[in-house]
């Protein structure tokens, strides 16, 4: 059986993609942060005129539905842009989202799938969500990058990793590890530096006080920092998980 790519070199592999395709990559976090500083201008305006808070976060709610399904169609259009970075092409934006907003609807749907067969084995109990969330995590690759829709994508998804479930999850943890320890870090970093700025470094730590009390531009800060971070983090990740998939489709030839 194919030896697959070590942890390391998955992320090296990643992190070469993301330096070479950064200024590809920034076209996303804008979208991302646009996206946080949009919400966060509903909620500053909600908070101003709407003094019931039961309608207010029913309004919340309501608009916050829009701004998931356009995440959700950059987030696929970022898997397709870091799919032809990872197989040293170049990225081509306007492809990438077209392809991405193409499988937007099927890759909602997917997601739905996935998000009910975590419920379905977190009731079972802990160890079947593990195993769950391994079995199906590339299904959304299928979908977006191979047009492989609904159940049949976690279908192609478990038939990669039957045979492999430890070596997968591995290769799965470790550069998630790696990526959220880096996005915690760096976050940690830049509020202490804001908070310096703002004459009290710790402002961003500890326990917080309710949203409603919160002043705006620390609700600002705090709903678009960690976006933007979480968006230059988030291709570094998904160049792991490609990379590991396509090593897993070629190992299955």
């Amino acid at each position: 059986m194919p030896q697959l790519t070590d942890p390391g070199d998955l992320i090296s592999a990643s992190w070469d993609n993301f330096i070479k395709n950064i200024s590809s990559y920034a076209h996303f976090g804008v979208w991302y942060t646009f996206l946080a500083v949009l919400q966060w201008a509903v909620y500053i305006v909600c908070r101003s005129l709407i003094p019931d808070l039961y309608l207010r976060n029913a309004i919340l709610t309501l608009a916050s539905i829009p701004v998931a399904v356009a995440t959700a169609a950059i987030t696929s259009s970022l898997i397709v842009a870091t799919a032809q970075g990872m197989q040293k092409k170049p990225i081509d934006i306007r492809a990438a989202f077209s392809q991405g907003i193409h499988q937007l609807i099927p890759y909602i749907w997917v997601s739905i799938i996935i998000f009910c067969v975590y419920v379905g084995g977190l009731i079972l109990l802990v160890i079947p969500l593990f195993i769950f969330a391994v079995w199906f995590w590339f299904a959304q690759y299928f979908t977006v990058l191979d047009n492989v829709r609904g159940t049949k994508a976690l279908s192609a998804s478990k038939r990669l990793v039957s045979g492999r479930w430890w070596a997968v999850a591995v290769r799965i943890l470790l550069p998630a590890i790696f990526c959220y320890v880096a996005a915690a870090f760096l976050q940690a970093i830049l509020y202490l530096l804001i908070g310096s700025v703002f004459g009290n470094p710790g402002m961003f730590f500890g326990q917080l006080a309710d949203s409603s009390d919160i002043s705006s531009t620390h609700l600002l800060i705090t709903s678009v920092l960690p976006t933007t971070i979480n968006a230059f983090v988030l291709p570094l990740y998904l160049g792991t998980s490609i990379l590991l998939w396509m090593d897993l489709k070629k190992a299955a030839q």
